[in-house]
């Protein structure tokens, strides 16, 4: 009979590179979910994303660092744990 392990992180798991910055649409294909949700997501006024401009009219982006504390802290807990 094979035992089943019991995986513990020690560093919370990272998706998105922290040096690097992204657009929405490539946050929504990394998450797979819709591109209209990162941006609900952004402009959420109880827990919004982080995002900026890259010039005063530019184009979004979000911060590797701030879309995996995101991640993290909006993880969902499966039912069974």
């Amino acid at each position: 009979m094979a035992s089943i392990e019991t995986i513990t992180a020690e560093e919370p798991m990272k998706v998105f590179d922290v040096n690097r910055n992204y657009r929405p649409d490539e946050v929504a294909t990394a998450l797979r979910v819709s591109r209209k949700t990162v941006y609900r997501w952004i402009r959420d006024i109880a827990n919004p994303l982080r995002a900026f401009r890259t010039t005063e009219n530019g184009q979004l982006r979000c911060s590797g660092k701030d879309l995996n504390q995101y991640v993290l802290k909006n993880q969902v807990k499966p039912e069974y744990e």
